[in-house]
């Protein structure tokens, strides 16, 4: 027993060190500690007890990387590098639609307007091939259909409200 609260506190300090260093998913973390030789059922239970002291959280962690992605990747984008993180679906659904709510689509459609200009790409003069190309390549990227057609539209990109 007393060798089980030695290595409880072992991987607590792990804990500790690890998460001063920067944020981590719960299954980030599960995976660092159980790769470093900790046993899953203490893995468990430390986890339990960092997420119930607020040390851990995939909600803040997920909203903190939205924060910080928002005005250069695109919602798929995000959602699939916070799903490689191990962030459940449900979280991420619920801070991408926070985000989404408060934020708009202007962030992603000056980041396809910086993307076509980075490109050289100019849909006023643009052939039907030339449009296709470039809107392929957007979708590739993880950009919704709407976004790419206003962003696309010759009308849209003079405005203000999208300028780069």
């Amino acid at each position: 027993m007393r060798d089980r609260e030695e290595r409880r506190k072992e991987c607590l300090r792990k804990c500790g060190n690890l998460l001063a260093q920067r944020d981590y998913t719960c299954a980030r973390l599960r995976d660092k500690l159980t790769g470093a030789g900790y046993e899953e059922d203490l893995v468990a239970e430390v986890l339990e007890s960092l997420i119930e002291a607020h040390y851990l959280d995939d909600r803040r962690y997920a909203q903190s990387f939205v924060e910080a992605q928002w005005e250069n990747r695109s919602k798929r984008r995000i959602r699939a590098d916070l799903e490689s993180r191990g962030v459940p679906s449900q979280i991420i659904s619920e801070v991408l639609e926070e985000a989404s709510s408060e934020r708009g689509n202007v962030a992603e459609i000056r980041q396809i307007r910086r993307l076509i200009e980075k490109r050289g790409f100019d849909p006023s003069t643009a052939t039907w091939e030339e449009r296709s190309k470039i809107q392929a390549f957007l979708y590739r990227k993880g950009y919704g259909s709407a976004s790419v057609r206003i962003a696309m539209n010759v009308e849209l990109l003079d405005s203000d409200e999208f300028s780069v």
